[in-house]
């Protein structure tokens, strides 16, 4: 153990150095989302209509990382990292080219189009085959016509009429919203519509502008998303209206273009590192007492959310991924509110205050927390086990007990409703079931229930689907193939705060894994675990980076305290 303790010390070292060294100069870190295909295919095609001769140059560095980033197959993937290509990500790459380049792109485009053939698209992607589709896929149809790659008015319905529709029941469509009004004005003003929809989206069309006037950052974005970006741009173009909208989605494309000329699905998630950062440096020191985190606990404070996002219903005290454009959601309330707790911020602060109240009205029917809009059931807002699991955790830590009847009490109830008869459970916003299976544990553990069934077949789960090399996932049933840094960090952490004793086996074969695989620069090849928008995937540095150093930290102090907790 001694050789072992040794390795992990060097490992979390470099580690911390790493990371420190990518803090800002306000307390806060900023982390790398892969660049994606379908980003970037709209990104370009908005740069292209606005002006060729201007953007030439952006728009050569897009198309080249398109043709750059062309899978042997013919097709494209999701992200710039391992996974294989997808009919549909490889339609969006083929229509920006087609449009924007297609002399020079002739046999990348017939290349794709060919994988397209052999991948059988017209059924594989809701809207080619006249199927209704959901969430990003419906948009592929549309944007299809508009390039001309199919006739205009084969697009899915995307009726603006939305807005007239009262808040409780439109909202329920949640982050997909903006892009519904903003190609919904689009074929408002430019498809056949029958006499009362003509009216009604007359009436409707100024109320969907200013409701997404309403939802956008002061940097131009809404979401923090340049794949919504490029969906308003290009709709509201074509529509030949909203023309401040269409200047504000301008510049937020122009400003978030990396320099190879990609996009990433969303800018970064700011708040979320940050908060995973002390998370991980809190098991190696007191942050509270660290001068260099004063300033990271303000950054903290001052992104919180003191006024309502009303045009969600969404009360104020919450915080987002990202500012400005990112929308307050209970996922990183409640990450924030634990380290703001680490950071030495007391229970009876004004911010923590309303934090907890804003959780607490945030709770679905069900005793379970979505991300933004209550009781919903579609995409990414649909109750989520490891959202759920955090929330607990952060409210358990400003001093809510769970008794009977009570918000944590109803919350420990609907995970261990929904847990699988094998012990695991899925997560709305990461791959496969480690990330909600090790929350779950971890929620039944700071609940003081450790020894409940829920917690010990989570436990059970997790040491049975260990992989051979001491990683985790064991089973796949999205890609990557193979164990990941993220993964191996939830489980092994997990398992610790469990009670697991650090030298047992699969604990030793775990933290070896870790360790073997810190790369010189002190940090972790990131895997694309994470689900946005129901299965578009990306990966993120800082989220391999601090949960391996949290899980190493947590090792080093329960193999200190012989294992206690």
């Amino acid at each position: 153990m001694g050789q072992l303790r040794a390795g992990v010390d060097r490992a979390a070292e470099r580690a911390i150095t790493h990371l420190y060294d990518r803090q800002r100069e306000d307390g806060s870190w900023v982390d790398r989302l892969s660049s994606s295909t379908i980003a970037t295919a709209l990104g370009v095609l908005s740069l292209n209509r606005a002006d060729p001769v201007g953007y030439a140059e952006r728009v050569r560095t897009a198309v080249e990382w398109l043709r750059r980033h062309q899978r042997p197959d013919g097709g494209w993937a999701m992200a710039d990292a391992e996974w294989p290509s997808s009919p549909g990500m490889t339609a969006f790459a083929v229509a920006a080219l087609h449009e924007v380049d297609s002399a020079a792109s002739r046999q990348a485009i017939e290349r794709g189009r060919r994988f397209l053939d052999e991948n059988d698209a017209v059924n594989a992607i809701p809207g080619l085959n006249g199927q209704a589709p959901k969430t990003w896929p419906a948009a592929l149809p549309t944007i299809w016509a508009l390039t001309g790659l199919r006739e205009f008015d084969q697009q899915p319905d995307l009726p603006v009429e939305t807005i007239l529709v009262p808040r409780r029941w439109r909202n329920k469509v949640s982050i997909a919203l903006p892009a519904i009004l903003g190609l919904g004005v689009m074929q408002s003003r430019t498809m056949k519509r029958s006499a009362v929809r003509r009216v009604l989206g007359r009436i409707a069309e100024p109320l969907a502008l200013n409701w997404l006037r309403e939802v956008s950052g002061t940097n131009g974005g809404i979401e923090e998303c340049p794949m919504i970006a490029g969906f308003l741009y290009l709709g509201l173009r074509h529509a030949d209206t909203g023309l401040d909208l269409q200047l504000a989605s301008l510049r937020y494309l122009l400003e978030t273009q990396r320099k190879d000329g990609s996009w990433a699905i969303d800018r970064d998630l700011e708040i979320s590192v940050t908060a995973y950062s002390i998370m991980a440096l809190g098991e190696f020191q007191d942050v509270a007492d660290e001068p260099l985190m004063q300033g990271t606990r303000e950054w903290l404070l001052r992104n919180q959310w003191n006024k309502p996002f009303r045009q969600f219903g969404i009360p104020a005290g919450g915080w987002g991924w990202a500012n400005p454009s990112g929308w307050p959601e209970s996922e990183d309330t409640a990450v924030v509110l634990g380290v703001l707790a680490d950071l030495g911020v007391p229970r009876t602060h004004p911010a923590v205050q309303l934090g907890v109240r804003w959780l607490l009205k945030m709770q679905n029917r069900d005793g379970s927390w979505s991300e933004w809009v209550r009781d919903t059931a579609i995409m990414n807002d649909r109750p989520c086990p490891g959202v759920t699991a955090h929330v607990i955790m952060a409210l358990r830590r400003h001093g809510l007990s769970d008794a009977p009847g009570g918000a944590l009490a109803r919350a420990l109830e609907y995970l261990r409703a929904h847990q699988e008869k094998d012990g695991s459970i899925a997560s709305v916003w990461f791959r496969d079931n480690t990330h909600g299976t090790s929350r779950l544990l971890e929620a039944f553990v700071d609940s003081g229930r450790g020894d409940a069934r829920p917690a010990v077949a989570a436990r059970e789960w997790l040491l049975d689907n260990q992989a051979t090399d001491g990683g985790w996932p064991l089973k796949h049933e999205l890609p990557p193939q193979g164990s990941t840094a993220e993964e191996t960090a939830w489980a092994l952490f997990a398992l610790l705060k469990a009670g697991e004793d650090p030298c047992s086996p699969a604990v030793v074969r775990a933290v070896e894994w870790l360790i073997e695989r810190q790369d010189h620069h002190g940090t972790w090849r990131p895997s694309n675990v994470g689900l946005y928008f129901d299965d578009l995937c990306y990966t993120d540095d800082l989220i391999a980076h601090t949960f391996a150093l949290r899980a190493l930290g947590r090792w080093i102090r329960t193999s200190a305290r012989g294992g206690s907790r």
